[in-house]
């Protein structure tokens, strides 16, 4: 495996136990992402897909096995030092968008407001990333106020306000129509071109992946099963 990856799973497995149950998600995934590559992972429902994904996070932890991600070994982390992690080099972007009651513009800047920039800096760049992002005329919008697909919109836009070298995206489209869909993985292949961002997205839909990755892995029983053209 190369040096230079971004993220790296070597033999990850993933058991859950509980009294009467032994369910092993992962078996023994090894996988390597190149930095400014846009990966999808596809497979159905109970595959292991969002698994490693929460496990890339740092959000779950392998039973065994190792992951490195721009040469830190996760496993290595505390806790503390684990968000430290993620709010220096991920976003994330979840299916049912994860926006605060607040308006597009101010959920945007919010991961600015976590790092201390001042109110007027924070939110000029928010309105500004949300008018690359189609949504100038949603700038003062609540959620409820927004559609889908405009929703998904501003929680990329939220997501890549600090620039981080690593998206994750666990099925970002299940909630949407077709059209919202489409537009959606438009605008996250587009974002992650222009920043050079590591994008690796979790999704059951195979057709909308090829249009957006530059490749594509299937996970199935928890085993990588193979790679898509």
């Amino acid at each position: 495996m190369s040096s230079e990856a971004a993220v790296r799973c070597e033999e990850v497995i993933r058991i859950y136990r509980s009294a009467l149950v032994r369910h092993r998600a992962l078996r023994g995934i090894s996988l390597e992402v190149a930095a400014g590559e846009r990966l999808c992972i596809t497979g159905t429902s109970g595959s292991g897909k969002s698994t490693l994904l929460q496990i890339i996070a740092g959000l779950d932890r392998p039973t065994s096995g190792q992951v490195t991600e721009f040469g830190q070994v996760l496993g290595c982390l505390g806790e503390a030092e684990m968000t430290r992690l993620r709010k220096k080099t991920m976003g994330f972007v979840f299916q049912d968008f994860g926006l605060l009651n607040m308006s597009a513009a101010e959920n945007v800047a919010f991961p600015l407001l976590l790092r201390g920039m001042a109110e007027a800096e924070r939110l000029d760049l928010a309105c500004r990333a949300l008018r690359e992002a189609g949504l100038g005329a949603h700038l003062h919008h609540r959620p409820g106020e927004l559609s889908g697909g405009q929703k998904q919109r501003v929680a990329i836009a939220r997501a890549m306000i600090t620039r981080p070298p690593l998206l994750l995206c666990d099925e970002p489209t299940g909630n949407l129509d077709s059209r919202n869909a489409d537009m959606v993985m438009s605008a996250l292949r587009e974002t992650a071109e222009q920043q050079g961002t590591t994008l690796i997205v979790v999704t059951h839909d195979l057709e909308r992946a090829a249009r957006c990755a530059t490749r594509t892995v299937r996970i199935r029983d928890g085993m990588l099963e193979g790679e898509e053209a």
